[in-house]
């Protein structure tokens, strides 16, 4: 289990539709056991809501993103917005973390050692090299909330009535250029449709009303409003991150390419067919009579059994973020050195700051650690140093073939006695890689501290760690008192092979 910190923001002008992505691969890392957070800025009270019900911490987000990996513990930082610049890969490259980024095209285009562009025929399109890793690209690659995923299956158990229709119309979350209100008065104009539906903000309520007639149903943003998609005949939807929800879930819908970044999106749609379209925004509000006629014009073939959606469904199978998921354990698991290299401990230096910081604030580490708390970055600086430069401590780094998978801590005691602690790197956890670290750490140390008894402080309920100081020869002393710490000590050593 690792510690993933997904970098996006939610706000009134900017939507929410990159953190329904966020969201969606929180749901498929969380699912493969991993923790996660969102670091950002949350304004939308629809992004708020959306948080809720996924129970999704929120943190700050420091804008140097190795600060950000650090103070959170993260072995993966994922991005997903289209601010962060080319050289965020360094940064989090620094405290040696995985850096993941979705990209829509070249809106959001950076390197990372994992890229995701999940836009249709993405694949089919160049990229320029860019020293980027593993690079997923397509449709296949959609992130899915679970709540699409159930909406796909009920979607299969409800019957959809073709002689007056219901139209669903969703403009995202916040609809800052007010589509809403002109596509309401265009479905409203169609023949052959008893219910307009519109997903809104309260505040263009007015504006829709306006624009249409007094029969439009208003809702306000909601994840519920996917319950409605499993049910109406038609969503007319912005060419965003909705439409290949409803593509996953297998209701037939028409896009309009709201602003510049759908356009791309939105054509390709079109190319593959798993939608209508009704052209650009401005196009529709230039002649909202020929929008109209598209509309009506659908109806017409989903009433005749001519409907598109199975297209999308079959395109957009809702596997993307778990697909996402796999590569970044498929790339944290190639940075551990290769089964059998040596294990080696070399003392750290201040090079490692931000790179033991993180393995620290990983949470699964503050677990068991004596100070549960995350340790902040500026608190940590001048600590590192004082503890590099103080004798009476000493750090190890242990590498195997040259890829750093933990660290030993010894603390001197009294004369002849340390206290040993173990950290393992997050990304190195399950491989059987605890004992060889400790091993390099205690012969490190012993070649320059030979005789020294070693003591080991561990939580009663910490099993892993107790049963690895126990195999290595640590013995419980019951007769010391450390707190909520058992003491384990090791005495008379002779060198150890792993």
């Amino acid at each position: 289990m690792t510690h993933v910190v997904i970098r996006c923001d939610a706000t009134e002008q900017g939507g929410v539709g990159h953190l329904v992505r966020a969201i969606s691969v929180a749901g498929a890392a969380r699912n493969a056991g991993h923790t996660v957070v969102v670091a950002g800025s949350i304004s939308s009270p629809l992004a708020r809501n959306l948080l809720a019900e996924a129970g999704l911490e929120v943190v700050g987000a420091p804008s140097d993103l190795e600060v950000l990996a650090a103070e959170q513990g993260a072995s993966v930082v994922h991005i997903d917005d289209y601010a962060t610049g080319a050289d965020a890969l360094a940064s989090v490259r620094a405290s040696r973390a995985l850096m993941s980024s979705m990209e829509d095209g070249e809106f959001g285009r950076r390197p990372a050692d994992v890229v995701i562009d999940s836009t249709i025929r993405a694949e089919l399109t160049h990229r320029p090299e860019d020293g980027s890793g593993v690079v997923l690209r397509g449709i296949s690659y959609a992130p899915m909330r679970p709540q699409v995923l159930a909406a796909r299956e009920l979607r299969d158990a409800t019957d959809r009535p073709g002689a007056e229709a219901r139209v669903l119309i969703v403009m995202g979350g916040t609809d800052p250029t007010g589509a809403a209100g002109t596509l309401a008065a265009v479905c409203s104009a169609a023949d052959g449709i008893s219910q307009v539906s519109v997903v809104s903000p309260e505040r263009n309520w007015p504006a829709v009303r306006a624009a249409a007639d007094d029969g439009v149903e208003l809702i306000a943003p909601s994840p519920a409003f996917l319950d409605l998609v499993s049910s109406v005949d038609l969503v007319v939807s912005a060419a965003g991150t909705t439409a290949w929800e409803l593509a996953c879930i297998g209701a037939p819908s028409m896009l309009v390419a709201v602003v510049e970044n759908q356009r791309a999106g939105y054509e390709a749609a079109m190319a593959e067919k798993i939608a209508r379209g009704l052209g650009t925004l401005e196009e529709v509000r230039a002649d909202p009579a020929a929008a109209t006629s598209r509309v009506e014009s659908a109806l017409a073939d989903l009433r005749s059994g001519r409907s598109w959606a199975s297209v999308g469904r079959t395109a957009v199978d809702g596997l993307g973020a778990r697909r996402i998921v796999a590569a970044w354990e498929e790339s944290l698991a190639g940075r551990i050195g290769e089964n059998g290299a040596p294990t080696i401990a070399r003392r750290a230096t201040l090079a490692d700051s931000s790179l033991l910081l993180r393995w620290r604030n990983d949470p699964s580490t503050r677990e068991v650690s004596r100070s549960p708390q995350s340790i902040s970055w500026d608190g940590h600086t001048g600590w590192y140093r004082s503890l590099l430069e103080d004798p009476r401590r000493e750090l190890y780094v242990v590498e195997r073939g040259g890829a750093p998978v933990g660290t030993v801590r010894f603390d001197a005691l009294e004369a002849d006695e340390w206290e040993v602690s173990i950290t393992l790197a997050p990304e190195a956890r399950g491989g059987g890689l605890s004992r060889p670290v400790l091993t390099a750490g205690e012969s490190a140390f012993l070649e320059l501290h030979p005789g020294t008894v070693l003591v080991a402080a561990i939580l009663p309920d910490n099993l892993p760690s107790q049963r690895l100081f126990a195999r290595a020869g640590y013995q419980l002393d019951p007769t010391r008192d450390d707190g909520d710490f058992d003491v384990l000590v090791r005495r008379n050593f002779r060198r150890d092979s792993s």
